[in-house]
């Protein structure tokens, strides 16, 4: 079986972290994110994956190359302009003659894919979602289900646009299974949407669509407060991301590559990224995650913020509440609290971001 992962958006809501990069290669615990989707497939014993590329797709090219580095053999689908998540499937219909898996490239979960693939086996099915159950489905949009009379798989039955205001709900969490079955209902030209255009036309066809209840874990990174939550779900060990290490007896990662002073304190749980620096009396964490190369000078403090590569944090310096892009400096004496900047931002020495309200 191969699988579909569309990572052809923008990505305008984590602007702007995003200006210069995809969502696909956007850092979690200092590794690209879509390594943990890669992960999930390989877990199910899928290794043919294609990827939906529309924005920078030379930048994810260079990343991820033909897959090998990760376990995977890549294939990549670039749009001539966007085309929304229907048409990049669409778009992709040569390489695809059998029942695939699709992936949105922005959920981070723990989804079981055999499981999936085994319900919509089972229920015979044009089409499964995953499913999920929450409090609140006024970000995301309802699902409707139908329990079978036979006892078999639920089946959708119906798409409901966000609620004005909070709901509870079955919500889609971006991955699924679809048969060829699925291109009689993709224009051949143009944008169109899964969620919104192909998905409730299948439904309206009568075609048999089937929902899978995911239990675990799921996110959406597409937004900075989600991606700032993600690192704190990672890091308290609600999902495993892989190829990150263990943490020692004080809840920290530290790579082996990382260089830690003997009188620097780290607080768990945080994570020190490779060849990251961590120089005399500097505080890291609680939920600190330092990228790659990135340098936190003596006395500085950083806590409950993302640190992409290359970034540096200099002396008494104090970071809390941030995400700071690749290649950002901190100059001594500044404080930086609640703040997203993106790549080669600089906070001048002594500098308050942002400005007291008193």
């Amino acid at each position: 079986m191969k699988a579909v992962i569309l990572i052809g958006g923008k990505a305008l809501r984590l602007r702007p972290l995003t200006f210069r990069r995809p969502k696909a290669v956007v850092p979690l615990l200092a590794r690209p994110f879509l390594t943990t989707q890669f992960e999930l497939l390989r877990r199910a014993g899928i290794t043919d994956v294609i990827l939906c590329l529309a924005s920078l797709p030379r930048q994810v090219e260079a990343t991820f190359g033909d897959g090998s580095a990760f376990g995977v053999s890549l294939r990549y689908s670039v749009e001539p302009k966007p085309l929304g998540t229907g048409g990049a499937v669409g778009h992709a219909r040569s390489l695809l003659s059998e029942p695939f898996v699709c992936l949105n490239g922005d959920a981070l979960t723990d989804l079981d894919i055999r499981a999936l693939v085994g319900t919509h086996e089972s229920a015979g099915a044009a089409l499964t979602l995953a499913l999920t159950r929450v409090d609140d489905a006024s970000p995301y949009g309802l699902v409707g289900t139908r329990g079978s009379r036979a006892g078999g798989p639920r089946r959708v039955v119906s798409f409901r646009e966000k609620p004005e205001s909070p709901e509870p709900g079955e919500i889609s969490i971006g991955a699924y299974v679809m048969d060829p079955a699925i291109f009689e209902f993709i224009p051949d030209r143009g944008a169109s949407s899964l969620e919104h255009e192909v998905f409730p036309a299948v439904v309206a066809a009568g075609r048999p669509v089937s929902a899978h209840r995911h239990e675990g874990y799921f996110a959406d990174i597409g937004v900075p407060s989600r991606y700032r939550l993600a690192h704190r779900d990672a890091l308290d060990g609600k999902i495993r991301i892989p190829g990150v290490g263990r943490p020692n007896p004080g809840g920290v990662i530290v790579d082996e590559t990382a260089s830690v002073h003997p009188r620097a304190r780290l607080l768990g749980p945080s994570l020190v990224g490779p060849e990251a620096q961590v120089r005399e009396d500097a505080e890291i964490g609680p939920y600190a995650v330092l990228g790659r190369h990135v340098r936190v000078e003596r006395g500085a403090r950083v806590e409950d913020s993302i640190l992409w590569a290359h970034t540096r944090i200099s002396e008494e310096a104090a970071v809390s509440g941030a995400i700071l892009g690749v290649s950002s400096f901190v100059g001594p004496g500044a404080r930086l609290s609640g703040a997203v900047l993106g790549d080669k931002s600089t906070v001048a020495a002594h500098s308050t971001v942002p400005w007291p309200d008193d």
